[in-house]
């Protein structure tokens, strides 16, 4: 297995050959993502773990070149499939031997062995890839990293240190070397051999940039520009090559897990024209990895890193009966839930209880337009003399990522809020709103007070709106908008309402001056399983018919005495399914009922009192 992890290439290479020796004719798989999957025991999702994972490294320098790596990212951009030579043929030159043919798949650049030199097959060795641009997860909190780290350092095997990466895989001389991407297809004179290769940048076959926009000085394109920290392995953004059935199935925000080949040649971005090219930046400032397997992880949880298919209802009830078996276990993990929120929120427990059900909350089904079971809540009335960065505190000790972003006319006007094409460097340029799916979304409106606000302004606070009520982010790209999905949980903070129009629930907060004790570890490890647990899947709550009518009934009631819309009803019951999966059910009981009827009777009355 060991070879596997550290000399990947050199194992492709050998079911290269091995598939030649067998069938005479190169295809464009030779189960090399079959043999890597059983070699390193991956049908079991618990050996992942084995892999060093790049996003755990302290120094990204740590991690061996060309070596097998994990990196788990989002995909924050897109490119055009690239089209490369997939096959070389190798002559030893002044011995008469028959040409051999090698692979080029999984790497951006092939060495020619002593004495060898590598010639095109032309146009028949052609093969496409996707690319796409990934960058680790947005938000991610304290705990969240510490407990993928030490997963990994529980269970990986040992690898060699970076410093000597296997001998066929030293970096000769930049002339020696052999580029697997072409601008364009060679014209070669009928019967003349083809031509050896020139060195040069790996690059895709697509009209070269006219605008010359530097691929290092783009920058990292971090949606949250403040999590850049430069060779640091949690803050390595990477451009991922995708092959056979992966390379056209990446979207962008999709939540990935990447195992493949890492690459880094410094000296890449330094030849040629492509230097000019966004698309294309130094290997030492953005690696190139190149993706055996992908697995697409909705809503990941560090504690649960496994995709839904391999993490059936019987591994789920297995994991949640291991924690949560003995009696009063969920009780206490959801009451320590309260707790810990209730420090953020003044000792208000009644927020806390309608932030927890936002947190456990789910889409399980659309009405038209509207998702079903996911909500959004602003928290209104908030005192001047309290820190909102305490609740997004308070809440990143319970949930794998966080984002609180400052909402006033001069943050709307400057700030980049949601993705941007920019057509001359062909790139999406990131914007604060390019989150993960089950982030934790924090709007601070605190600081609003009156300013101009620009077009700029306009469409970012529409962007907002979008996401948080409608769950899509709407992507810029000047003619028109481009709308992804993207479920997350979002809460504005406001001194009175939200200036986001159509907010599911508006919760004035009432802050107490009793101090909240602390939770202790043990109970915010609970909370942090059970909130993982029940936000894996998306089904619809069980009502039985009894409690529907009961709903019905109260629901009438309420719009009787006050003014509250038709769309409520979708909200409570988002608010019904988070309250009950919070306890660990998954039916509606009429005494589940009720209390959230004494919740909401509370905040409506919050409501009438502002």
């Amino acid at each position: 297995m060991a070879s596997h992890l550290t000399e990947p290439l050199d194992v492709i290479d050998g079911l290269f050959q091995a598939q030649l020796a067998a069938q005479g004719s190169p295809g464009a798989e030779w189960g090399e993502r079959e043999h890597f999957v059983k070699a390193l025991g991956l049908e079991d999702e618990q050996a992942f773990a084995r892999i060093p994972c790049l996003n755990d490294e302290a120094l990204a320098d740590a991690v061996r070149p060309f070596s097998l790596v994990r990196y788990r990212a989002i995909v924050q951009d897109v490119f055009e499939p690239e089209i490369y030579v997939s096959r070389l043929e190798e002559v030893e030159e002044g011995t008469g031997k028959a040409p051999r043919l090698i692979t080029t798949k999984y790497r951006e650049r092939v060495e020619p062995r002593p004495g060898c030199e590598l010639r095109d097959l032309g146009p028949a060795a052609f093969s496409q890839r996707g690319a796409c641009y990934c960058v680790p997860i947005p938000g991610e909190t304290a705990w969240a990293l510490e407990a993928s780290a030490s997963r990994t350092a529980e269970h990986r095997a040992a690898a060699p240190p970076a410093e000597g990466a296997g001998r066929a895989r030293k970096r000769g001389q930049p002339e020696d070397d052999v580029d697997m991407a072409s601008e364009e297809v060679p014209m070669v004179p009928e019967g003349a051999p083809p031509p050896v290769r020139k060195p040069r940048t790996a690059a895709a076959v697509k009209t070269k940039l006219s605008g010359g926009v530097n691929g290092d000085s783009f920058g990292l394109n971090f949606p949250l520009p403040w999590e850049e920290r430069r060779g640091h392995g949690v803050s390595t953004a990477c451009i991922v090559k995708v092959y056979d059935a992966d390379a056209d199935s990446l979207r962008i925000c999709e939540t990935v897990e990447v195992v493949g080949v890492l690459c880094v040649n410094p000296e890449m971005a330094n030849l040629g024209g492509e230097a000019d090219d966004a698309r294309h930046p130094s290997t030492a400032l953005v690696p190139r990895l190149h993706a055996i397997l992908v697995r697409k992880l909705p809503f990941y949880h560090p504690l649960l890193p496994f995709t839904p298919s391999w993490l059936s209802e019987a591994r789920l009830a297995a994991a949640y009966n291991k924690q949560f078996a003995a009696p009063g276990a969920v009780a206490a993990a959801r009451a320590a839930a309260v707790a810990q929120l209730a420090q953020g929120l003044g000792g208000d427990s009644v927020a806390a209880e309608y932030v927890l059900m936002l947190l456990a909350s789910r889409s399980f089904a659309k009405h038209g337009d509207k998702s079903l079971g996911c909500w959004s809540l602003n928290l209104a009335r908030w005192p001047q003399e309290a820190k909102t960065v305490d609740f997004s505190q308070a809440a990143a000790q319970l949930v794998p990522r966080v984002v609180q972003l400052e909402l006033n006319s001069q943050a709307l006007n400057e700030r980049k809020w949601r993705p941007r094409k920019d057509f001359e460097a062909n790139r999406l340029v990131a914007g604060q709103l390019q989150l993960a799916a089950g982030t934790l979304l924090v709007i601070d409106e605190t600081s609003m007070s009156e300013g101009k606000v620009g077009s700029h302004g306009v469409k970012s606070l529409a962007a907002i709106a979008s996401l948080v009520t409608e769950q899509t982010l709407n992507c810029d790209f000047e003619v028109q908008e481009f709308p992804v999905p993207l479920e997350l949980s979002g809460v504005l903070i406001s001194r009175s309402r939200s200036i986001v129009k159509d907010v599911d629930a508006v919760l004035p907060v009432r802050f107490e001056s009793s101090p909240v004790s602390t939770q202790p570890a043990a109970a915010l490890d609970a909370v942090r399983l059970l909130l993982g647990l029940v936000t894996r899947t998306a089904k619809a709550l069980n009502i039985p018919e009894e409690v529907a009518n009961q709903v019905g009934q109260d629901f009438a009631d309420v719009r009787r005495k006050a003014e509250v819309p038709s769309e409520l009803i979708h909200t409570w019951m988002g608010m019904a399914r988070g309250y009950c999966v919070s306890f660990g059910e998954s039916d509606l009981s009429l005494g589940r009922w009720r209390a959230i009827v004494q919740l909401e009777q509370e905040r409506l009355r919050r409501c009438a009192d502002c």
